[in-house]
């Protein structure tokens, strides 16, 4: 198996998604999560064009960087456009739908077979309306995921009240779309924080994907607040998560997405501290080469889970 870690670890250090993908030239990782938020306005621009551009902009910065892009993420569009379950061409639904696709496009752009697109949910939500929605929602990305052989992953979510916490959830809406270009993205930070998730273990949640597990989301935390640090950072059992694995035949990457090692302070709000008249940020945040530092141990820490079960590869 295989290490591959987010460009969400040098969140707010630089302002492009380009740049964040340059910033791993001098880390070991050689395997790229390219997440695609919310934040990134091409997708989102009114020019078809820009997108393109996007995708241009990072292939040149994976060159750059000695990197290769395995996995990605959509847009974290997750809550659901209420309208749109009684008016399909509802302007915010479309422009979402868009985004997404847009997204999409940039996985084939850039030779990406697999893409995490969060299903949506709302607290008034039941099981029926859920699936409902979502049928629809995926239904309206999916067609364009086939054409451009792109698998896209749904992600178990980080508390019970969405219906979709465990992987015994995961896998019921998955056997109910039965698409072959759908599948199970684990985050055992998610399963960690879901009570139901977290009462079942890594081991009995990802044991329920069995072969609809397509990706990973590697993180740890404490299980109280969302928390996406590295292993041993939190309560989260890793022998639990290696037999699982291993006992379902997992062949996709073990990818981290741990990005809160040594936090920016925009993560959580760092307060300046105003002294004398003047803000000093001299300790602020931890300067890029030291969040690079800690990058590379979070490649260490996976490279030392993945050995202990002798499932480490280059």
């Amino acid at each position: 198996m295989r290490l591959s870690s987010s460009t969400g670890d040098f969140g707010f250090y630089v302002n492009t998604l380009s740049e964040k993908v340059e910033l791993f030239r001098d880390t070991k990782f050689k395997y790229i999560n390219l997440e695609q938020t919310s934040n990134v306005p091409e997708l989102f621009s009114r020019n078809d064009d820009d997108y393109k551009r996007l995708a241009h902009a990072c292939g040149e910065a994976a060159a750059r960087a000695g990197v290769s892009y395995v996995v990605s993420h959509a847009p974290c569009l997750h809550f659901a456009v209420l309208p749109a379950l009684t008016d399909r061409s509802n302007e915010e639904y479309a422009a979402n739908i868009r985004a997404i696709r847009r997204s999409v496009e940039v996985c084939h752009i850039l030779g990406i077979h697999a893409t995490v697109i969060h299903a949506c949910t709302d607290p008034s939500f039941d099981k029926e309306t859920f699936y409902k929605y979502n049928k629809m929602f995926y239904s309206d990305i999916l067609d364009l995921a086939e054409k451009r052989e792109v698998t896209v992953m749904t992600e178990n979510w980080d508390n019970d009240g969405t219906h979709f916490s465990t992987g015994e959830d995961l896998r019921e809406f998955l056997d109910y779309m039965d698409s072959p270009y759908l599948a199970a993205c684990w985050d055992t930070a998610h399963g960690n924080l879901a009570k139901k998730a977290r009462m079942i273990g890594q081991y009995g949640n990802i044991k329920a994907l069995g072969d609809k597990l397509c990706g990973l989301h590697i993180s740890d935390n404490f299980g109280n607040i969302h928390h996406h640090s590295w292993p041993f950072a939190g309560i989260i059992n890793f022998d639990e998560v290696m037999i699982a694995l291993k006992e379902v035949g997992y062949r996709g990457y073990f990818n981290f997405e741990a990005s809160y090692t040594l936090h920016h302070h925009r993560v959580y709000s760092r307060a300046p501290f105003r002294h004398k008249g003047e803000t000093v940020t001299t300790l602020l945040d931890p300067p890029i080469w030291l969040k690079q530092r800690a990058v590379d141990l979070l490649y260490d820490t996976g490279k030392h889970i993945l050995d202990s079960y002798g499932m480490f590869e280059e």
